[in-house]
């Protein structure tokens, strides 16, 4: 097999990837926003969309970043194990940085809640002025 071929093959894998993980993260993490966002849901729905986005351009721009338009000079014509290798990291990286950025999402959305949620209480416990 040439080596643009595992080249499209791995670049198909962190597509699918994307498009697989994105809404399944989504679709289990609903519930868990929404026990964050308890008070103030709008807020909650607004950081998802917004979270949404942010996962997209991150992801989009690591395959974007590792996409190889050329044989490297390391590489052979036909697919060796120094292509493989790199494949296989091209993978695992962008495994491993959705799982950081994904850990890193749920240990700190708790925090955002309640720095958000204190916002809100404290514009409702805060009298309006009296008309004269």
């Amino acid at each position: 097999m040439d080596w643009w071929v595992l080249e499209l093959i791995v670049t198909s894998v962190l597509v699918l990837i994307l498009f697989v993980l994105g809404p399944v993260i989504k679709r289990f993490g609903k519930s868990y926003a929404a026990d964050i966002f308890r008070s103030n849901p709008r807020t909650g729905k607004s950081y998802l969309v917004l979270m949404d986005v942010a996962y997209y351009l991150i992801f989009t721009a690591f395959i974007l970043f590792t996409i190889s338009f050329e044989r490297e000079s390391a590489w052979s014509q036909e697919v060796g194990a120094d292509q493989l290798e790199s494949a296989a990291v091209r993978v695992g990286g962008m495994l491993l940085l959705m799982g950081i950025l994904h850990g890193l999402n749920v240990i700190s959305l708790p925090i955002i809640g309640r720095l958000l949620g204190l916002g809100r209480t404290l514009e409702e416990d805060t009298p309006e002025p009296k008309a004269a």
